[in-house]
């Protein structure tokens, strides 16, 4: 028609191919959804592995602490080495190099120094390159601040805003070789006399306190020697005399009674891991009853026996005037030198500190979890207790 443009070359070519156009454009857009698709997978599985990894390690709890940071040592304390074995057993070579450095720091945790050593020795025989085993210039380590004589000789402690700290040099090695070190180290420690654990007297007397349910026994050996009056009254608790009048034999004083507190680390929460009994109103089922203000009629005179709360430690609670109540107790499940000169310890779990640490771990409600310290949602309670000859 008169007055009408001719199409141009480009709509000439467009028109003939664009078919072939619109199967390159979907060919390119296949192309990328696969291969994304597969990343993505790939990075699924990644990520899953890593996860499990992290799970079986402990560092899962860094994701929810309230401290901010914890390190791989504080994951592991509560982590059985026996759950590390198993996993390294199925992993690939590439968790396996840090689960055997996992399991060297739980065996130093556990002062198991043979399995550490064995630990780093296969870490460095089966992956010599990897970064954990090279030597390097500035391995992973922490660096102390330097000493500054001036400093010192000024007694200036704070300091300056804005003043970066100098630290000590770094030392060049590996991470298995610092490790190594830190065995060694340990090795040749030795407690200090003043802060090792008491010998238990093989005369000792010791009474063993039976739990309901699944919560076992626990044998406590008494430090006559060293708390004379407060064993003494406990002895008494624990095997009562029968007086003039009554027909039957009476129960030991904790019988029925039911653990009224425990304490455990949880989150900001360092409380360490303890329970206490001897409340006389935990009879009753109902916790609603349960008082825990009434003065103890059981007490004697402050002994300072000079013993440490110790893992499996048990202290008497204070009562009135600074005495110690012979019939309320706390059983440390951990150490607890914090509470030193506050309680007067006077004996030591000697069997079934894991029933103590199983007690401590007991639910609690929401809030209490949240704490680390309150009562157990199930009544504890103690179903004998006897002197054992």
């Amino acid at each position: 028609m008169e007055g009408t443009q001719a199409p141009s070359q480009i709509e000439y070519l467009y028109e003939r191919y664009k078919h072939l156009l619109t199967w390159v454009l979907v060919a390119i857009v296949g192309a990328f959804a696969i291969y994304y698709g597969y990343k993505w997978q790939r990075q699924s599985q990644i990520d899953q592995t890593w996860t499990q990894f992290s799970t079986t390690i402990g560092l899962d709890g860094i994701y929810t602490s309230e401290d901010g940071f914890e390190s791989l040592s504080d994951m592991l304390v509560e982590k059985p080495l026996a759950e590390l074995e198993g996993a390294l057993l199925q992993a690939d070579a590439t968790r396996a190099p840090f689960l055997l450095l996992a399991i060297a720091r739980k065996a130093m945790i556990d002062r198991n120094w043979d399995r550490a050593e064995s630990a780093l020795t296969e870490l460095e025989q089966k992956y010599p390159d990897h970064p954990l085993v090279q030597q390097t210039a500035y391995p992973v380590q922490v660096r102390e601040n330097k000493e500054d004589e001036d400093k010192k000789k000024d007694n200036e402690k704070v300091q300056r805003p804005n003043e970066k700290p100098e630290l000590e040099p770094a030392v060049e090695g590996s991470i298995v070789g610092r490790m190594r070190a830190q065995i060694a180290e340990a090795r040749k420690y030795e407690v200090p006399s003043q802060f090792a654990m008491p010998e238990i007297p093989a005369d000792a007397p010791k009474v063993k306190i039976n739990f309901s349910g699944e919560y076992g026994s626990i044998t406590i050996a008494l430090m006559k020697d060293k708390a004379p009056k407060l064993v003494q009254e406990f002895l008494n608790l624990a095997a009562p005399e029968k007086k003039e009048g009554e027909e039957e034999e009476p129960k030991p004083f904790w019988v029925g009674l039911s653990v009224d507190e425990i304490q455990r680390p949880a989150g900001r929460y360092r409380r360490p891991m303890q329970f206490h009994l001897g409340f006389e109103t935990t009879r009753e089922a109902d916790k609603t009853k349960w008082t825990k203000t009434d003065p103890s009629t059981h007490e004697v005179e402050f002994e300072d026996t000079g013993l440490s709360h110790f893992p499996g430690a048990v202290a008497a609670r204070l009562g009135t005037d600074g005495k110690a109540a012979a019939d309320r107790f706390y059983v440390c499940g951990e150490d607890a030198a914090q509470q030193d000169g506050q309680r007067e310890v006077f004996g030591y779990v000697v069997e079934g500190l894991d029933n103590v640490k199983e007690i401590c771990n007991a639910a609690m409600t929401a809030q209490e979890e949240e704490s680390g310290m309150g009562v157990p949602t199930d009544n504890i309670t103690v179903e004998s207790v006897e002197i054992l000859k």
